[in-house]
């Protein structure tokens, strides 16, 4: 079955991304996969881990906790895997963002973001480079 992922970290505010993932998993009909990331950039939230999982629960989604001492290597790992067709992330944090070369390394996925108002943006251009 196709899949739509989602990566998060262990923080609340996470939470816009599993409600965007969600409803592009369910207009595409594919499975809503998410990949929590647990590295040294974020202290350790349990209560945000439990709470993130309640939510994915609730999604019907699936949901891996990994710690990854390579992020970058993690998601490009998860990302090319035949089945999955849609990603949906945060927005590029800067001009120096991973997810410019994600784009351009994964042409034939499709890619979100999302702002941090929840607002959901289909990356109209694998193309795209900032300047």
């Amino acid at each position: 079955m196709a899949k739509t992922m989602v990566f998060v970290t262990n923080q609340f505010s996470c939470d816009r991304l599993i409600f965007a993932a969600q409803a592009v998993a369910e207009r595409s009909k594919t499975q809503l996969d998410i990949v929590q990331i647990l590295d040294r950039e974020y202290d350790l939230d349990p209560k945000a881990i439990d709470y993130l999982f309640m939510l994915a629960k609730k999604a019907n989604a699936r949901m891996r906790l990994v710690s990854a001492e390579d992020k970058i290597a993690l998601m490009k790992s998860v990302i090319d895997a035949p089945d999955v067709d849609f990603i949906v992330t945060g927005m590029p944090n800067s001009h120096k963002s991973i997810l410019y070369e994600l784009w351009k390394e994964f042409p034939a996925k499709r890619f979100h973001v999302v702002d941090e108002t929840g607002e959901l943006i289909e990356v109209a251009s694998h193309k795209f480079a900032p300047a």
